[in-house]
């Protein structure tokens, strides 16, 4: 059953425009299986707009059941898809946007960040990119990670298990990290 719900909306930050729960004192508080919670935030694909990004998915993560280091875990991971996608979804003369949706489900965060940009290729003459770490960390970050990369953009899905117990039993330990390929 998904429950859409209703909250202080609005603007969340300069050239945000945010929707569902997680106004300026919600959080996000259901782990109640017949339960779906949301939010969506769009802001403009530009540095400047990450920090208000992290506060606001902090304060979105503060009423679910997931320990402090947890929550810091999923905010440094949604910090790097969207700081991705600002350095390398648009032209800087042709600025875009970013979604990001934050939903519950029974047992698990869900976190999706979009943008409808393309892949650009680095400028003539300039030293190749070297591969950044990102992706890396989102996999070592949060329990899941899943990239969809298509003509109208790239989509980021950061699947984080939250437990429904409550916060006063322990966590369970987490799933060993994927060995790194050799090169």
């Amino acid at each position: 059953m998904l429950v859409a719900v209703s909250g202080r909306g609005g603007v969340a930050g300069a050239g945000m425009q945010s929707y569902g729960r997680c106004g300026r004192h919600d959080a996000m508080t259901s782990t109640d299986p017949d339960r779906t919670e949301f939010w969506q935030l769009s802001l403009p694909a530009d540095p400047a707009q990450l920090p208000a990004l992290r506060q606001q998915v902090r304060r979105c993560l503060a009423g679910l059941p997931i320990p402090p280091q947890r929550q810091s875990e999923t905010v440094l991971a949604v910090d790097e898809a969207a700081a991705n996608a600002v350095q390398h979804a648009y032209d800087p003369d042709r600025p875009g946007w970013i979604e990001l949706t934050i939903w519950t489900e029974p047992g698990a965060l869900c976190i999706q960040v979009c943008d409808h940009g393309h892949w650009r290729d680095p400028a003539p003459g300039a030293d190749p990119p070297s591969p950044g770490l990102g992706i890396t960390l989102m996999h070592r970050l949060v329990d899941g990670v899943f990239i969809e990369h298509g003509s109208g953009g790239t989509r980021v899905l950061l699947r984080h298990l939250i437990s429904t117990l409550g916060r006063d039993r322990p966590w369970p330990q987490r799933r060993p990290h994927w060995p790194r390929r050799r090169q």
